[in-house]
């Protein structure tokens, strides 16, 4: 990202930031009184920097941008009550080495910390950083290895990993479908082993098991976009939509109506409406004209985090927002549950949804292709996800 971009991004941000924040004050004062509101005499805010590493694929920039950039406006929302402010400082990378070179360089600038993890070897490259101190929030990256052996003190999961999206999915198909004979059909990389590895673990629990094609009630789909979307036209044209699933939110919901197909765990959908999801994806919309994506929902999260570790918990270093989030204050992310980070591996505790296609007729304006069947889990959170037993996380003392 050149100099010239990066202040166009903190001037956009900036001012959307503003204007928003002007209104919450407004309604604040209207509800308060001013005289509450504006007792303390005014005095110049505490500045804190949060880092974003932004991927070179403008779509995925973007979804992470505008996530942030909503993220902060909540967070100064409340921080400027307190005579704090957050500002957001963005860089780009297009592989591994040049995420870890702009999150060292951030860090060295002043950043508490780099939200990020979109892009091809990125996530690896914000480890690589965390290992020498950079407080990164992955907010993309659902690698169970980052969770397990590359894990770091310092590296928080926002996003979903993939043992968590693979138990959210096997817990919903087997209690609501019945169907405990599953096939995982995958391109032999390193997400599918980690896919496969993760449903015969679910499976396992619920009395299942992975089994041959030939043999499957159900097909769990763990290999690229375009081999996935050809499968899935396939299963539609089988009438066998039902019988095929996936994990993350990504491909369901680039497909149309005509493409729908399968059934998808996912940890955010763009139509979510209960628990005050509605007016997050209400306001994320107005503002940007688009969807809350998972990554936009997962970059908000994140800087809203720091934010309150800014505001609740005084924390003006680096090690005192990570001393904040070990602590596992519950956050609202709006989805029925009081959110935590895990003490063994630092991934946020979070329901995750469960969607399949709606039925032709049923989709008009905003009402895409995809329709939310459920939450999942529907009680304990740490059903889903690498336990405090099996993990292979081990973080210093």
């Amino acid at each position: 990202m050149t100099a010239k971009t990066r202040r166009a991004f903190l001037q956009h941000t900036a001012i959307a930031t503003l204007g928003s924040l002007a209104e919450r004050v407004a309604r604040t004062a209207a509800l308060a009184g001013a005289g509450a509101l504006f007792a303390r005499p005014a005095r110049a805010a505490e500045t804190y920097v949060l880092g974003v590493v932004l991927p070179a694929e403008a779509a995925a920039a973007s979804a992470l941008q505008q996530g942030a950039g909503l993220g902060l406006d909540d967070a100064n929302a409340l921080a400027t009550l307190f005579g704090k402010m957050l500002r957001l400082e963005a860089a780009s990378a297009s592989d591994g080495a040049g995420a870890a070179r702009e999150a060292r360089a951030l860090a060295r600038g002043g950043a508490l910390g780099v939200v990020g993890g979109t892009g091809a070897g990125v996530a690896d490259g914000l480890r690589d950083a965390a290992a020498d101190g950079v407080l990164v929030m992955n907010v993309a990256a659902p690698d169970d290895r980052l969770r397990n052996d590359r894990c770091e003190r310092r590296l928080f999961h926002v996003a979903p990993s993939v043992t968590m999206l693979v138990d959210a999915l096997a817990q919903w198909v087997v209690d609501q479908r019945r169907f405990t004979r599953w096939a995982v059909e995958g391109d032999g990389g390193a997400r599918a082993a980690e896919i496969e590895a993760a449903a015969r673990r679910a499976l396992a629990r619920l009395g299942g098991s992975v089994v041959e094609s030939v043999s499957a009630e159900i097909r769990l789909l763990a290999g690229a976009d375009d081999a996935v979307r050809s499968v899935l036209a396939r299963a539609r044209g089988e009438g066998r939509a039902d019988r095929v699933a996936g994990i993350g939110g990504e491909v369901p919901l680039a497909l149309g109506g005509e493409e729908a197909a399968g059934l998808w765990s996912m940890g955010w959908h763009p139509e979510l409406d209960r628990f005050s999801a509605r007016e997050l994806n209400a306001r994320f919309r107005r503002r940007f004209n688009g969807p809350m994506t998972e990554p936009s929902w997962a970059a908000w999260a994140a800087v809203k985090l720091v934010g309150e570790a800014i505001v609740r918990g005084n924390a003006t270093a680096t090690t005192a927002v990570i001393a904040f989030l070990e602590s596992a204050p519950p956050f609202d992310g709006h989805k029925g549950s009081a959110l935590t980070f895990r003490k063994w591996d630092h991934q946020l505790r979070q329901p995750l949804y469960v969607a399949a296609p709606r039925k032709r007729d049923e989709i008009a304006g905003r009402r895409g292709p995809f329709a939310v069947l459920a939450d999942v889990p529907g009680g304990d959170l740490d059903t889903i996800g690498t336990t405090a037993a099996d993990t292979r996380c081990r973080f210093p003392a």
